[in-house]
């Protein structure tokens, strides 16, 4: 029970550092391989099918610019990529072996080169700080997410947190169902796990918010023991956001967007609500 094929999405600012801290840690705990995948869209690309469309070529002057500007910034990541693993003790490069960390290198379109990259991901690990401050960083969450269903680590703080406390919130729903399942590797790990409900959000006729058989299946996949409590204030968000602080979760597991996502858009929501929460624990979300 662990995750093996971890990427690491990387946009290019002081984020990343901590995408790869925490990337690099979970590769030491799991025996993994990380993938640095470093999301910048290549300008070529685009200006090079703009310049067909009009019939013209890019001038050799923008070309060796723009060249050397993405060795440049492929050069800075892959020291940093470096002076990571020297600290985690752990091997950079392409071979075999784990745990270990290697850095990509895509071509074409970045969209289409990370859907190639995430076919058989585990998991993908987002800091907190580039989801925050990168709209690239916001709609590639989104898009990761939603439609290749791959589960994300968005990091929060500092990566021992994650054999601390686990909370997970739980409603019965698919999508929590599916982040419980993707989770088992940090639930195993947990010092503790503690499941979380909040009477005001449940909707007993869409799911089944028992806990018996989250419980039931924890026990099976020998994840530890659970303990569980349901609160009863609201909103759903804020609930869960204050029960995370209170028992001092180093992880927080919770399906994203059960309702849809221009109704959370629109009205907000838990998934708002637990993203916005940029001070509290690590948050593991599946859709």
């Amino acid at each position: 029970m662990s995750y093996k094929s971890i990427v690491a999405l990387t946009f290019g600012h002081a984020g990343d550092a901590s995408t790869l801290r925490f990337a690099a840690a979970l590769a030491v705990l799991n025996k993994a391989r990380v993938v640095v995948f470093p999301f910048m869209p290549d300008p070529m690309v685009d200006l090079v099918s703009y310049g067909m469309l009009l019939g013209t070529t890019l001038p050799d002057e923008t070309t060796s610019a723009i060249l050397a500007s993405q060795k440049a910034a492929r050069a800075t990541l892959e020291m940093e990529c470096r002076r990571i693993c020297n600290a985690a003790d752990l091997v950079f490069g392409d071979g075999e072996g784990l745990p270990r960390m290697a850095l990509a290198t895509p071509t074409g379109r970045a969209e289409i080169a990370l859907s190639h990259c995430l076919a058989l991901a585990d998991l993908v690990v987002i800091s907190q700080e580039s989801l925050t401050t990168s709209l690239i960083a916001e709609e590639t969450f989104a898009q990761t997410l939603l439609q290749r269903r791959v589960p994300i680590l968005i990091a929060r703080g500092d990566p021992s947190r994650l054999e601390g406390p686990v909370m997970i919130a739980w409603d019965g729903s698919a999508e929590a169902g599916r982040a419980v399942r993707q989770a088992l590797p940090l639930i195993a790990m947990s010092s503790a796990t503690t499941a979380v409900q909040c009477a005001k959000g449940l909707d007993p006729v869409a799911a089944n918010p028992s806990f018996d058989p989250l419980l039931d299946y924890l026990s099976a996949h020998a994840a530890g023991s659970a303990s569980t409590e349901t609160v009863r204030g609201g909103p759903e968000g804020l609930a869960l956001v204050e029960a995370a602080k209170r028992l001092k979760a180093g992880v927080l597991i919770a399906g994203g967007y059960g309702h849809s996502r221009l109704r959370e858009a629109v009205f907000g929501g838990a998934t708002r609500t637990l993203l916005d929460d940029v001070e509290g624990p690590s948050l593991l979300m599946a859709h």
